[in-house]
């Protein structure tokens, strides 16, 4: 099994290009089922080539009420058979597996989750902020504007090369989720930080220029949980009262041009959603707002 998991990693770092983040967590659930495995067939499965000739719809039913009796909110036991469903996927496709045994599973029904959202003039309060004139602050300062600017996902832009950005345009080339290329766009004041970093990028290179658009202090690629640990940092510069992340600035992104009239379909093509129906929570969060708002404005509550 071990040798299958190996495979997996590697094509979910390598040809989609997941974040570390999103890699920890297949990680986390795959081994979980190992584990469970283990036990279900009563010996240790990790070095057992033939484990995948035995796994079959029972182990796997037998695995999610496993979850069930843990206790642990629908919401993650949905998450760890989507990673298998996607897991025994790519065993099915390598040939290694005849059947997705996770896909006659039933998903629990997950309750709908407001995202996160910043109002405009919490995300004026973040961008306007005093970063400084170092390097690494005018860099800061272009990677907030340009994940609120584009909707971004983090690891898309830590990944961005100096050549995927067109000035001229106001467009960018990003590659997502899948390896799938698409463009986003982003206005004169994303644009201004990113020309001010460029000025002063160069006094971060170190040796070989990788030229990712983005670096630290050591000259290499400027990662995703640098990132976020950056975003945290200046959250509690300005004492603002929220837990934000990168994708609360995505999620921001996304409500806020719906909010100005913006069509649906056109934001999910700067998402890079391969499904309208996953834009459609930016729809029922709008309504959600619309909703406070009568509530709190209307005479006759």
């Amino acid at each position: 099994m071990r040798r299958y998991l190996d495979e997996f990693y590697a094509y979910l770092k390598i040809e989609n290009r997941y974040s570390p983040h999103t890699l920890v967590s297949y990680r986390v659930d795959l081994e979980q089922f190992c584990e469970y495995l283990g036990t279900y067939f009563g010996r240790e499965i990790s070095a057992d080539p033939g484990i995948l000739t035995e796994i079959d719809l029972l182990s796997v039913r037998g695995f999610v009420n496993h979850l069930h009796g843990l206790s642990l909110q629908k919401s993650s036991i949905a998450r760890k058979l989507a990673s298998l469903r996607s897991f025994f996927r790519f065993l099915c496709r390598q040939q290694y597996l005849s059947q997705n045994f996770a896909t006659a599973v039933r998903t629990p029904r997950v309750p709908r989750k407001l995202v996160a959202v910043l109002q405009t003039s919490e995300v004026e309060s973040l961008l306007d902020a005093d970063f400084g004139t170092s390097p690494p602050s005018l860099r800061n300062r272009a990677i907030l504007e340009l994940l609120y600017a584009t909707g971004m996902r983090v690891g898309e832009l830590s990944w961005l090369k100096i050549n995927a950005v067109d000035f001229s345009s106001g467009a960018i080339s990003v590659v997502g989720k899948g390896n799938k290329e698409r463009i986003v766009l982003f206005g004169s004041k994303a644009s201004e930080a990113v020309r001010q970093y460029l000025t002063v990028r160069s006094q971060l290179v170190h040796g070989q220029d990788t030229r990712f658009l983005f670096l630290n202090t050591h000259g290499r690629r400027f990662s995703e949980t640098r990132i976020r640990q950056m975003l945290n940092e200046y959250v509690k510069l300005i004492a603002m009262q929220k837990k934000i992340s990168p994708h609360t600035l995505r999620h921001s992104f996304a409500t806020h041009l719906l909010n100005s009239g913006a069509d649906l379909r056109w934001i999910q093509e700067l998402l890079g959603h391969s499904s309208l129906s996953t834009t459609q929570k930016y729809t029922h969060l709008h309504f959600e707002q619309l909703l406070q708002t009568y509530r709190k404005a209307h005479p006759r509550k």
